[in-house]
């Protein structure tokens, strides 16, 4: 019996002179060259937006970050209320530390405005982006459950006076990502085992 094999005399003459034979690239790295272009791409499109529209960019993924560790609290820890620190009074200086601490400041002692804990968005003060009206929440080193029984928003650096009035034991504040606006929540102790409802 004769098989027949059909033999590139080409190929066959390279291979015994030593040259080596071109192969066709395996399908395989065409595969990972697609995905890498695009990759590359995107990543390019968010470096340009980061330099033309950086306000934009900050806005777009903060708001993602306190959407996702919102929904990550839910999944993971969902009996447990959300949080902070209350750390040391002081200025700008101490809120500067992020220490991921909400600072009290003392340049908003005023009459008629709640003692005010502060910190930045990116150093921990995000997580009451996510809190609504109602929310309720803890305070590290504290048995008292609070609730938020008020907001405010401001531009940044308004007057201190913007905020008299408002009711609760003390207030926390951070600002928007991307924006030119403060959070103000004010909160007030609440009975834990009362209904969140009313």
């Amino acid at each position: 019996m004769t098989v027949d094999v059909e033999v590139d005399r080409a190929d066959a003459d390279r291979q015994r002179s030593g040259e080596t034979v071109a192969s066709r690239p395996p399908r395989r790295r065409i595969g990972l060259l697609v995905p890498s272009i695009v990759l590359v791409g995107v990543g390019a499109v968010l470096l340009a937006a980061s330099v033309m529209v950086p306000d934009l960019v900050d806005k777009v993924t903060g708001d993602v970050k306190v959407s996702v560790l919102k929904q990550l609290g839910q999944v993971f820890a969902p009996d447990d209320l959300p949080s902070i620190r209350r750390g040391a009074e002081g200025g700008m200086g101490e809120l500067d530390r992020c220490d991921g601490s909400f600072t009290e400041m003392v340049s908003y002692r005023i009459d008629d405005v709640l003692p005010l804990f502060a910190a930045h968005n990116n150093c921990g003060g995000d997580v009451i982006l996510g809190w609504d009206l109602g929310q309720r929440v803890m305070v590290d080193g504290s048995d008292v459950v609070y609730e938020v029984v008020e907001e405010r928003h401001t531009p940044k650096w308004s007057d201190v006076e913007e905020l008299a009035g408002m009711s609760g034991e003390f207030m926390v504040q951070t600002c928007f990502y991307g924006e030119n606006r403060m959070r103000f929540l004010s909160l007030a102790p609440v009975d834990p085992h009362a209904s969140a409802d009313g």
